[in-house]
């Protein structure tokens, strides 16, 4: 499953937020220029009608057939009329039409594709109107609106990387965490005070949260801890006195072989016990010798199992793990169907027990390895995790090398050296 990233998260909001910024700020500015545009071209307008009047004005009326007055043409374009409204003069290519479309009056209003401003002229009557076309005005508008978008663009791809780098780094604290509590070897009674202050307020809860979890844990740890110990104590002496009598019985009645059967069954089980109770504490303390593994695994042979003759397997592990996790593999065998196993060294300080089962085809083998590493249980494969806590707990892995379909099944456990003193 992919988990979504909270820096990518972040950078598409920081993004999209500088980018809606800026061009919330760019809009708002292109509003605002439109106005100052609409009156300095209205100002433009106005200036130029206050200095065409009073030239006009100084002018003789030209006769009835002289043609237009040049002037602009194109986007601007002025008309002056008499008293009566008729055109007097007019700057080339001007069309009057359009500008007499409503009654001609003083100040500024607009026809049809024209801004128009009025100016009386003189004393007799007569009118100046200054038009403009509105595409030029919206050629302007046009202009300011794609300056101001792009400057938006722009300065808000400049920014994006500094926001990107300064949520990234703004995100740092919560790496260190992750850092410390991953190579934490702390007590959990003790994780809060090693986690040390929070470097940001939003990481205080985390901080008590995870500072309350340890506490919780290191109460339950300690509770455990006293458990198992009570517990060996407890069923140490029972255990070997049920032994001990065992013993006694098998040499007084020796014609009864079920009660060999009994001793043998009794003795694994106190070693099983006492070794998961070892182990099944927060820090098992390791008592490594060096011993003979085929001789260990020997007294171990449940009934209906023979071991098939070989050398010597020595190791240097703890006894009593080693013979847990050894009966445990032998239990798994036996109600798989193995009828015989057998046993040799792997690699410096290992060994390799293979049966006669029917194994498992390669498809389960990596479920099974699977489930090993993710901590995860797998059908009733109980024997394989016991002897994988086992090898951990040496310092070492169990494995279970490929096996070809119908050869049984192996295991390769690896206890690891010891550490140099």
């Amino acid at each position: 499953m992919k988990l979504r990233s909270i820096v990518g998260e972040l950078g598409w909001i920081v993004g999209l937020g500088a980018l809606l910024g800026a061009f919330a700020v760019a809009t708002a500015a292109v509003i605002a220029v439109f106005d100052e545009v609409d009156e300095l071209l209205d100002d433009t307008l106005e200036a130029t009608a206050q200095g065409l009047a009073p030239v006009l004005a100084a002018l003789p009326p030209p006769p009835h057939d002289a043609p237009p007055t040049t002037h602009q043409a194109g986007h601007f374009a002025w008309v002056l009329l008499d008293a009566q409204g008729a055109v007097r003069q007019r700057s080339a290519g001007a069309d009057a039409a359009p500008l007499l479309a409503q009654a001609p009056r003083v100040g500024f209003h607009d026809v049809a594709q024209w801004r128009v401003y009025g100016k009386a002229v003189g004393t007799d009557g007569n009118l100046l109107l200054v038009a403009q076309t509105r595409d030029e005005r919206r050629e302007a508008h046009t202009e300011v609106a794609l300056h101001a978008g792009l400057t938006a663009l722009g300065v808000a791809l400049l920014l994006l990387p500094l926001l990107l780098v300064r949520t990234r780094r703004a995100l740092l604290p919560l790496d260190a965490l992750s850092e410390r509590l991953a190579s934490s070897e702390a007590e959990p009674l003790h994780l809060g005070r090693d986690l040390g202050p929070p470097e940001r307020r939003e990481l205080a809860p985390i901080h008590e949260a995870l500072g309350a979890l340890g506490q919780r844990l290191g109460q339950r740890l300690q509770f455990e801890r006293a458990f198992a110990a009570q517990a060996a104590h407890l069923l140490r002496t029972p255990l070997a006195g049920m032994d001990a009598q065992l013993a006694i019985a098998v040499r007084e009645h020796p014609e009864l072989p079920r009660l060999a059967q009994v001793r043998a069954a009794t003795t694994r089980l106190q070693r099983l016990v006492l070794a998961l109770l070892r182990l099944f504490r927060s820090a098992p303390e390791l008592q490594r010798q060096a011993l003979d593994a085929r001789s260990l695994l020997g007294e171990l042979m449940l009934q209906g199992l023979t071991l098939s003759e070989g050398p010597p397997v020595p190791l240097k592990a703890d006894a009593e793990l080693l013979a847990a996790a050894l009966l445990n593999l032998l239990d798994n065998a036996q109600r798989h169907g193995a009828r015989s196993v057998r046993l040799s060294a792997h690699g410096a300080n290992g060994l390799c027990l293979q049966d006669d089962g029917p194994g498992v085809t390669e498809a389960e083998r990596l479920a099974i390895l699977a489930a090993l590493d993710s901590n995860t249980d797998h059908d009733h494969r109980l024997g394989l995790r016991l002897a994988d806590l086992v090898a951990r707990a040496h310092g070492g892995r169990l494995n279970l090398p490929a096996t070809p379909e119908g050869a049984g099944f192996t295991v390769h456990l690896d206890f690891a050296s010891a550490p140099a003193p």
